[in-house]
Order: structure tokens, then C-alpha cells, then sequence
């Protein structure tokens, strides 16, 4: 869990003239742009004046990740006068409140207004994050890492990596009717053997940690792509075979474009296949020899 903070300068033009335009009968709500901490983008402040009637209130509004809407969110909203001095309008307690109107408070504009009838407000926010999809990825590459409680273990050549049957069935259907089949016999607590011959140990990681993060590592798709491709065609992991064409997708030119025809003709890669080459050289030679897999939209 981390602490994050942000803040933000309202400043209001007019608002004299806004207030006296909108009588004793009519409410008007003006909202700040929306600020937010660059480590942390999903969670969003807006500061929010509401003219209703005779009256002005203010308030923070907060936009994700709490369902719930109820938040313990820390901050306040004040003027600074004389240049220098804090006047503080409103500001967080120890309670938990509703995300949609924090520190909601009525106040009188007039104390603040400057000469020529604007208002200018800031904001200064703290508030903890904190990730569960991050969580539970960081748990399940551990239990990839340590094989605590494994049942099965993947051999590519002389290198041995401990996993779990239900994860790697899970994702694959390949290992789903594979384990299927030698579940007949099999003695409880006796773990399985599964050996990969055609790939390399880290072709075979990539895979693994996708299975068990949902997430690959860019360096190892900058460095095997094509080949984590072919992993995921052979077990028919679809999506982790969708990453690596839109992956491919970027690294398209003149050297490796015959090289990506035949992935589309050996495995079939319809995200791939769609990419418009009209503007490469080999393309031309593509058409012309009849290979027309890759094509232009």
C-alpha cells in the first residue's frame, strides 16, 4: 500500500457575475479540471462549487477505485490571502465519507473574492492505494517462483521448473486433456512429469509466468516473440498467442515480413494478417509471387 498525493489551483474568473446571473431559484454547479497523481491515474479529484440559491457550497469530488463510494480520503480546500496565509474552507475528519461529495460545506465567496470578482481555490490530497490485481499478481508469480505445494514438473532438458496441474490446465487445453488422461491410475501426491524437447527453457518461462500473472515480460517478447507465438499456437493458449501477433505487429519490415507470412500460413494469425504493408518493398514481392497472406486493407 502507497501513499499518494496531488493537488490542484481552481482559478475562478468572474464569479461575481456568475452568482448574481444565477438568482435566488436556479442552481448552478461549476467543477474544476480533474487533477490527479501520474503514479496513480485511476483515482481523480475535481474541486466543485454548487450555487444553490443564496447559498455556495464547495466540495471534493473523487472518482475510483472504491466501489463502495465510502472513502477515508485526506485533504483539504482552502485560499490564500496576503499572498501567504491559509485560510482553510473546508477539510477532511476521521470519518469515512462518500467519494462523491467529500467536505461538502457552505461558506460566503464574498470574504474572498478578489477585485475584480474572481475566486481562486486550491486543493492539496492525500490518499493509500492500493492495488488488488497487482496483489494477486505479485502472489501468484511467487508461488510460480517457489513451487510451494507443486503436482507437476515441466522439464526442458536438463532444467526443471515446479508447477501447479490446475493453473497450467486452466490456460491450456492441451495440458487439460493431457492431465485428463493420465488421471486414471495416478497414485494421489505423485507428481506428474510433463517434458517440453522443442523449446527453449526461457520460451517455456514466458509462457508460465502468463499462465500465472496474466502478463509477459517485454523483455523476453522483444527477444522471443515469434517463438512464444509457436508455444501458444502448440498449446493453444489464444490469448497469449493474441499478445504476441499484436507484438509482431509493430516490429513488421522488409526483413522480417516473409518471416511473419509463414507464421500465417503454418498457424494461422488473423490479427496479423490484417496489417496493412502496402508501403514495404517485400510486399510488392509477396504479391507477385502469389504468397498473398499478409495483405494491405
Amino acid at each position: 500500500m502507497n501513499t499518494i498525493a496531488c493537488k490542484n489551483t481552481w482559478r475562478i474568473t468572474g464569479l461575481r457575475k456568475i452568482y448574481e446571473a444565477v438568482g435566488y431559484n436556479n442552481t448552478l454547479i461549476l467543477k474544476s479540471n480533474t487533477f490527479y497523481s501520474e503514479n496513480f491515474p485511476s483515482v481523480q479529484f475535481e474541486i466543485s462549487l454548487e450555487i444553490l440559491k443564496a447559498d455556495v457550497y464547495v466540495f471534493l469530488r473523487q472518482t475510483g477505485p472504491n466501489i463502495s463510494k465510502i472513502v477515508n480520503t485526506s485533504y483539504k480546500i482552502f485560499c490564500v490571502e496576503f499572498g501567504h496565509l491559509e485560510v482553510v474552507i473546508s477539510k477532511s475528519t476521521n470519518k469515512l465519507e462518500n467519494q462523491e461529495k467529500l467536505g461538502y460545506k457552505r461558506f460566503n465567496i464574498h470574504h474572498f473574492l478578489d477585485i475584480f470578482g474572481g475566486l481562486e481555490l486550491h486543493c492539496e490530497v492525500e490518499f493509500d492505494c492500493y492495488n488488488p490485481i497487482n496483489n494477486l499478481q505479485t502472489t501468484f508469480r511467487q508461488i510460480l517462483e517457489n513451487g510451494n505445494f507443486s503436482d507437476c514438473v515441466i522439464k526442458i532438458g536438463n532444467l526443471e521448473i515446479k508447477a501447479h496441474r490446475c493453473i497450467l490446465a486452466q490456460n491450456s487445453q492441451v495440458f487439460q486433456e493431457s492431465f485428463e488422461q493420465n488421471e486414471t491410475g495416478m497414485r494421489e501426491g505423485i507428481q506428474q512429469d510433463v517434458t517440453i524437447p522443442d523449446f527453449t527453457p526461457e520460451v517455456v518461462q514466458a509462457m508460465l509466468e502468463y499462465f500465472y500473472t496474466g502478463e509477459i515480460n517485454k523483455n523476453a517478447m522483444e527477444r522471443h516473440v515469434e517463438d512464444i507465438f509457436s508455444i501458444a499456437h502448440k498449446y493453444q493458449v489464444l490469448p497469449l498467442k493474441y499478445e504476441c501477433e499484436v507484438f509482431m505487429t509493430n516490429l513488421i519490415d522488409n526483413e522480417k515480413l516473409l518471416k511473419y507470412c509463414d507464421l500465417i500460413t503454418l498457424y494461422g494469425a488473423s490479427t496479423l494478417e490484417k496489417v496493412d504493408c502496402s508501403d514495404l518493398s517485400s510486399f510488392n514481392f509477396i504479391q507477385f509471387t502469389g504468397l498473398q497472406n499478409l495483405h494491405s486493407q
